[in-house]
Formats: C-alpha cells, structure tokens, sequence
C-alpha cells in the first residue's frame, strides 16, 4: 500500500493552478494583482511535487519514502459575469513511489513505452486520463460548483484495496473538498486584490481538511519583491497549524500536523496570470498507522519535505507535443507486435510422444519443484488460447490447486458483504473431468480486524494430499485433517489460539510438508515453536524446534551427502534444520523489510546449491551446501540485487533458473545462472508471473491473467505461444500440471485446459 506523501499536505503535493486574468501594470513602480475576470482563455499548466518522508514502520525500523508526482490539465477559462469558470482535463499524470532504495514504482503517461512502467500506476492513470473537472471561481478566490469529481473517484475505487496508487488519489485528492482545496482556491490566496510596489508585504489564510490529519489552518505571509518588465515577482513564507478545535467524527482518529514553507511565484503581465510557483514545504506530522485498525495504536511519527513547483505553457505548444508523443507510441507498439509474431511463427522442435500423467498432491508437485515430467504438449496455440475443456466459478484465494487423478482439491473463503470480516474458508473436492463439485468442507473464519486484506482474505496456502488424508491451513491459521474422499475431519487444531501462531499482517500463507509420518509447517514467533510437527494421524505435536520469525515461504526437504534436512526460508534468513527436531544446522541472513520472505526455495541435488529470492528491497541468493565432518556448511556464492521475486514460484531446469522479478514495480520473466547469478537474458512484456516447468518449455501464468509458453533456453528469450486474457481478478496462484492438463484459477473461477498436441493447439 501507499503512505499518501504527507497526508500531511494533500494541498501541497498537487497544488494546482488556476489562472486568473489580471489588469496590467500601470506604472514601473507598482503592479495590480486584483482579481479580475477576463475573456476566454487555454492554457496547459504543470504542476510537479517531489516528497521526501522518514516514517517509523510496523516493524520499529525508519523507512524512508521518496513520492514525485506530476499532474498536467489542460484548462479553458470563460468569464462569467464575476465569476471565472474553469473547464479542466486531465492531460498527463506521472507518478513515483520508492520506498528503501529498491521498491520503486513509475509511470508517465507521456512515456507509456519505459520499461520499468509500474502496472499499479498504468491501471490507474490509464483510467482517468482525459476525464474532466470542472469548476467556479469567485472575485475572492472561493471555489463552488464543483463537478466531475466523483467521477474519478468513482474509477479510482473500482480497482479496490489492491491497487494502492487507486487508493491514495480516491482518498487523498479526488473529492470535492479536495478539488476545491488543491485545484481550485490554493493559486488565489497569494493576490492582495490591490495595487502594491516592491517591498509591500500581505497577508493571507486558508483551511484546508487533508484526509488522515483533518482541518488544517495554512497562513501566508507575502511579500512583492520586485516588478520586472514582463511582470512581477511575489515571495512568501508561510506555517501549517492542525486547528486544535475541531473534534472527530465517530470511529475516525485524527492527526497532527507542524509545517513551515517558503516559495516565490512569477506574475506575467503579458498573459495576466502566475505562470511560475515553487515553494519548499518542511513537516512533522503524526497520523493513524496504516498497518493496524486499532483506535488506541501510537500515532504514526512523519518527518517530511516537498518541493514543489508549477508551470503554465500555450495549449498550442502542448497539443504539438502530444503529436508527437502519439506517433513514438504508434510505431513502438507496431514494432512489438511484429517481433512478437516473428517468434511464435519461428520452427519449434518435433512434439514428444505423450507419457502416463502424474499426480500433484503438494505444493510445487510431485518433487515440490514445480516441474512435471509430462510430455506430449504442444509447441503453438491457436490466437484464442489452448483448447479450454471446462471452467466454474470459484471464492476468493490463492491456493494452488492439487490432483489425484480423478479428483482436484483446493481451498477458498466467501465475505460476509454485511460484514467483511466475517465469513467462510471452504476445502473443496472437484471432478477433474468436469469441475463440479464432489464435496466441501466449510468452517466459520473470523479475520482479525489488524490483516492487511487489499489484496484479498486468502486462503494463501496450499493443502497437501498424503494417502487417504487431506491437509490444509488457512489464513487465520485453523488447520485440519479430512477424509479425501469425503471431506469429513479426522482432527483439527486452531494454531494460532493453541500455538500463537504468526499470520504475519495478510495471514498465514505457508503450505504444509510431509515427512516421514509428520506433516511440518513454520508456525510461531515463540520461542522454540518457529517450526512444529505434527502427527498425521493425531494431530499430536511430534516435534517443536527453532528460534526465528517464520517467513511465509514453504519449507522443502532436501539431502545433502546423505544428512537430511529441512529448509526454511524464514523471515530474515534461510535455514537447514534437523528434520527430526528442527535444530539448527546452518543459517544465511536474508532480511527483507517487513520480513516478506515469500518465494519458495529451489533446491538442485546435483550441485548442492540453494537458490532464494525475495523482493522488499533485496534480491536473490545463491546458497552452496558442503559437508564439514558431521556437519553441513553453508556460504553464499553469489548475490543479485536486480533479481527480486516478490510472491512468486521460481524453477531450475539444468544450471539456470527461470522467474519472473518485480516487486511494486514493473515484471520480467528472467534467466539467471544458478551458479554465478548472472543474467543470461530478462524479457520485458509479461507481468509478475508463475511458472512451471514440463517437456522442455516454460508455462507461464501473469497476474494479468495471460498465459505464455516459453522454451526453456538459456541462450535466448524464446516465445512458443501465447493466449488471449484468460483471467480478470489477480491471477497470483501457480498453475498445476497433471499429463496434458493444465488447470488455472484467479480469485473468482477455476479453468482446465488441454496443452496436449491435438487439432487446434498445434
């Protein structure tokens, strides 16, 4: 999510300006700035923030913010009796968050081709461009007739909590009271309305309400220092005061805030309006923690600094750029799509005859490595897509779908719409030949009131099918033990009340691990309890060990010259434990901000070497294991920064590994050395993606709901095939292979499909 710049000062990160037609100078010595109505005007005004913030994180740590936002409007401006009426579009928005030096997100409308665009931004400005606002100015500078407003909002909204650059302009800037504040009142309160000379000096107020802090009292002192031939130049200085006064409205907290800032602004003659205006704002603010809904949680602590800036040019001069700004984008995207057509239409290798299809009973399948080792799938799909052979609806959540063959299983929640954080998570048993349901097992599941559920309630895990037993956990850690074949509970424990269990601000996410008669999840903070075993038959704890803060990331067994061990990939590093204790044997430091290690590790016997990744501000890790003596030695041979797989799947095929990288920003699908971590290529175009391996090829599943094939060659990017949009709602769970069938969900249905050789997928 974001934290709005300042919130703190709404008004000053998009300050807007209006212009007014002023009376020209009537002498060297002293200029008219009086509000004044004149004929109808166009002009192109630029109005440019940057924003640097130091806050205090959930985890106690300062995180430091950087935000540049540019919003562009073209405006027409007709005099109305005294009134000026101000008809404005909006004409390029530019936006950029970076949070520690690695999490950036970036998108200018002016430059839809850069590649490291950030989807969030892309939705959201594509969205609103062009719409309209609209509103009324008096001789005072007093804004009304608002309108166009909720329309914006309205779009901004529709994406949800999941898009956080939505989120922050529908709350922060796109009101009513916000247009009024920001776009309309703000240029108005620097004119005296009277004739003055070099060294008179004014003084001017205004009342602001930004969103997290409430009424907030802006004071300017102004001062005209000096008038040049083209116009005249106003200096000021100026505080911001949260008006103690004001009381809050029921269940809303309000903030503080403390802020000075200094500016100058340049009156032209010529064109009767300010056409320049900087100012540099410094703020202490404290507002509500966006991580928690608790009224009597500590204040959010806010040291800011925003310069800011605007600037008005002709209509004419823009509408030129715009001109060229389209051609460039017309003849990128023509140039793409033909390089895109070049390699699906390029030779593909002979298809491969079609072998017995194997069961994907766990998390990453059969070996838990996300590969299969089904053959017989075609090289090419038709424009619409592999064949579809069936679809169905299916609840909210990211949990990985598993086969037996006959039967699929997987897990989903349905919210309360009285009560969002009331419902159902429901484990479910398909008929792979045709999705209907076979049976459910519903249970009632309360989510705590502090998850952070934008992106939805869950479940996160995947539950794992050993012999005749299913296994699953959902988000608020409620974990159970059914009959496969008819859904009835053979045990169940809540493992948060029994075991504290971590759900880790989104809910637990870790998917459960069989081993040798136990099943073994990461589960708690607790001292000894960070992994626990469980019985599969009871229920009973086997084992507890370890003493670190779990990650949401799966465990893996592995066996390292014959010691085996379990690895965790915890949430500030990545550990070996005995798998009949959970005792340490070895651990690399891999710290993340919020302790967001997510991606599952990726082990290769062959070599010994581990592979990790995160984003959050890290990167990725190659990891050697070596036996010393009894023991096992573990040491980093090599780290990439640029390699960050936020909540993604990862998988190795010969000494390469193959993933897609991005955090907040844009993806890329990646090939990196698993020995050097050196790139061998990166490709742009496809979302943050999973991926899974089988009969020489890559198929891969964007959140944007595309599906790609993709030859798994190190040597070069390589295009098979590619599908239509397939899925509409987040497409962030990994696709499960079993023989030629491909099953695929998002967060509203589940779809089979053949990827075998047949008429149409060839």
């Amino acid at each position: 999510m974001v934290l709005s710049p300042t919130k703190v000062s709404s008004g000053l990160l998009l300050l807007s300006v209006l212009v007014a037609m002023q009376q020209p100078a009537r002498a060297a010595d002293t200029v008219s700035l009086k509000f004044k109505a004149g004929p109808v005007a166009e002009y192109y005004v630029e109005h440019e923030d940057d924003v640097t913030q130091e806050i205090v994180g959930p985890d106690g740590k300062p995180m430091n913010i950087k935000v540049r936002n540019i919003v562009g409007m073209m405006q027409t401006l007709a005099a109305r009796g005294d009134n000026i009426e101000v008809s404005s579009t909006l004409d390029r928005l530019y936006g950029y968050t970076q949070f520690s030096e690695a999490i950036k997100s970036l998108y200018d409308t002016d430059d839809p081709d850069y590649e490291d665009a950030s989807p969030l931004h892309k939705d959201t400005f594509a969205a609103i461009l062009n719409m309209p606002l609209k509103w009324s100015v008096d001789a005072k500078g007093r804004a009304s007739a608002i309108t166009g407003a909720d329309a914006i909002r309205k779009k901004l909204l529709d994406f949800g909590e999941a898009n956080y650059v939505a989120k922050s302009m529908a709350d922060d800037a796109i009101n009513d009271g916000q247009v009024k504040a920001i776009f309309a009142e703000t240029p108005f309160v620097l004119f005296p309305n009277r004739d003055v000379k070099p060294g008179d000096t004014w003084n001017a107020k205004r009342t602001n309400e930004y969103p997290q802090v409430g009424r907030v009292h802006v004071t300017y002192d102004c001062k005209l220092d000096r008038i040049e031939k083209s116009g005249a130049v106003v200096s000021f200085t100026g505080t911001l005061t949260k008006d103690p006064d004001e009381k809050p409205e029921k269940d809303k907290r309000l903030g503080k805030i403390d802020g000075t800032f200094t500016g100058s602004a340049r009156f032209d003659t010529a064109m009767g309006c300010f056409v320049e205006f900087s100012m540099t704002t410094k703020a202490k603010s404290e507002v509500p923690p966006w991580w928690t809904k608790e009224p009597s949680a500590p204040l959010m602590q806010i040291s800011s600094e925003s310069k800011y800036k605007y600037t008005v040019v002709s209509a004419a001069d823009r509408k030129k750029q715009k001109v060229g700004i389209g051609e460039r984008v017309a003849a990128a995207k023509a140039k793409r799509e033909a390089e895109e057509a070049a390699a699906m239409a390029g030779p593909v290798d002979p298809t491969t005859p079609e072998n017995a299809p194997e069961p994907w009973l766990q998390w990453g399948g059969p070996n838990r490595d996300f590969k299969s080792n089904a053959t017989g799938l075609a090289n090419r799909w038709p424009k619409e897509g592999p064949t579809k052979l069936w679809e169905r609806p299916l609840g909210d959540g990211y949990s990985a779908v598993l086969s037996d063959g006959d039967t699929l299983y997987t897990t989903y929640s349905i919210r309360d719409k009285a009560d969002p954080l009331q419902g159902q998570e429901i484990i479910v048993a398909l008929d792979a030949k045709t999705g209907k349901t076979r049976w459910e097992h519903k249970y009632d599941v309360p989510w705590t009131k502090d998850l952070q559920m934008e992106f939805g309630p869950g479940p996160h895990s995947t539950p794992i099918v050993v012999g005749d037993k299913l296994y699953s956990v959902g988000s608020t850690a409620k974990f159970f033990c059914l009959d496969k074949k008819t859904g009835k509970p053979v045990w169940s424990k809540d493992l948060h009340a029994e075991f504290k269990a971590d759900l880790m601000m989104r809910g637990y996410g870790s998917s459960p691990m069989a081993y040798k008669g136990n099943i073994i999840m990461p589960v708690s903070k607790e001292k000894g309890s960070a992994i626990i075993a469980f019985d599969q038959a009871t229920g009973s704890v086997a084992w507890k060990g370890g003493e670190f803060v779990p990650g949401y990331a799966s465990l893996i067994a592995i066996t390292v010259e014959g010691i085996e061990q379990i690895v965790a990939f915890t949430g500030t590093s990545v550990d070996g434990l005995d798998p009949t204790n959970g005792k340490s044997l070895w651990t690399v430091a891999h710290p993340t901000q919020w302790t967001a290690n997510i991606s599952t590790p990726v082990w290769c016997a062959e070599d010994n070497h581990l592979f990790i990744s995160s984003a959050y501000g890290m990167g990725s890790r190659g990891v050697k294991l070596e036996k010393a003596g009894s023991q096992i030695a573990a040491k980093e041979v090599w780290f990439n920064p640029k390699l960050k797989i936020q909540h993604a799947d990862a998988v190795r095929v010969g000494e390469h590994v193959y993933g897609s990288s991005g955090d907040f920003g844009p993806g890329f699908l990646a090939c990196v050395n698993a020995k050097t971590g050196e790139f061998a290529w990166r490709q742009r175009g496809i979302a943050k993606a999973n991926v899974v391996f089988a009969d020489g090829k890559l198929i891969v599943l964007d959140e944007d709901g595309y599906l790609f094939l993709v030859k798994a060659d190190p040597e070069k990017y390589r295009l098979l095939a590619k599908s239509p949009v397939l899925f509409k709602k987040t497409a962030w769970t990994v696709p499960t292979l079993v023989g030629r069938t491909l099953y695929v969900r998002d967060r509203e249905k589940i779809v089979a499909f053949d990827l075998g050789d047949r008429k149409g997928n060839s």
